[in-house]
């Protein structure tokens, strides 16, 4: 069987590159180690988050049965497929590494607040995640099909996962505001039961193949987009621009 080579991982790296690019230019990351560091040990740990998964599927679900004996209906098969073994396996990945980075380079011990940096590790792991699990999709496709499923991971499946997982940066950054910590606790664990949810329910649309599943993904992902967006100016735009503010002045050179 042939196996992958370096122009497969191009073409994968592809698919995610756009998105690379949109997320550092809206971030403008300053020449700081810490965000640099952070955002290479994002890719590593989202290319880490898949390779576990592709290890431990046949070990988490060894006798995964649909077949007609077992009578189980097209409905619960689509919903194990999309909310267990994509949901909930896929985003508790991703999101343990996104955590483990955001306590690591991305909070600050005396206030107790994380950065806006982690909307960087948030989004390069699911970069990460997405490069290796496009590389294998669209390797495993018939030559005569691979431009489209080139086409269609780089356009929905990378900003899926980008989404999600700013979306879930995000509740990080608004955890800053609560002050008990129970309270911030139980905003960064909704942000985790939401990310299940939003990938579930997107992936619930979109296996069955059906076209109506495919338009209504779509609008859910650009209404969640716009969510983004807004809190992206609110928490990591005015966060940055006051601690630049705040940040003292070099003395002028005489």
């Amino acid at each position: 069987m042939k196996e992958m080579g370096a122009l497969d991982y191009l073409i994968g790296a592809a698919t995610v590159f756009p998105w690379a690019v949109v997320i550092w230019k809206a971030y403008k990351p300053k020449k700081g180690w810490q965000e640099v560091i952070g955002i290479l040990f994002a890719l590593v740990f989202g290319w880490l988050s898949t390779d576990l998964i592709l290890r431990l599927h046949p070990i988490l679900w060894p006798e995964t049965d649909f077949s007609p004996k077992k009578k189980v209906s097209l409905l619960t098969q689509t919903a194990h497929l999309a909310f267990i073994q994509a949901g909930i396996t896929e985003e508790t990945f991703k999101i343990f590494f996104i955590m483990v980075l955001s306590f690591v380079l991305g909070y600050d011990r005396k206030t107790k607040e994380f950065s806006p940096s982690v909307v960087l590790f948030g989004g390069f792991v699911a970069m990460g995640f997405s490069f290796v699990e496009n590389t294998h999709y669209i390797f495993r496709e018939p030559e005569e099909k691979k431009l489209n499923l080139f086409i269609a991971r780089t356009i929905h499946s990378s900003n899926i996962h980008l989404l999600i997982n700013l979306c879930f940066s995000m509740f990080l950054l608004k955890s800053n505001l609560k002050e008990d910590v129970s309270a911030k606790r139980l905003m960064i664990m909704f942000g985790f039961v939401l990310a299940v949810l939003q990938h579930g329910v997107v992936d619930f649309l979109l296996i069955p193949g059906a076209t109506i599943g495919l338009w209504i993904s779509t609008a859910m992902f650009v209404g969640i987009w716009v969510w983004v967006v807004t809190d992206w100016r609110e928490y990591v735009i005015e966060k940055k621009s006051q601690s630049d503010k705040n940040e003292p002045m070099e003395a002028p050179v005489l």
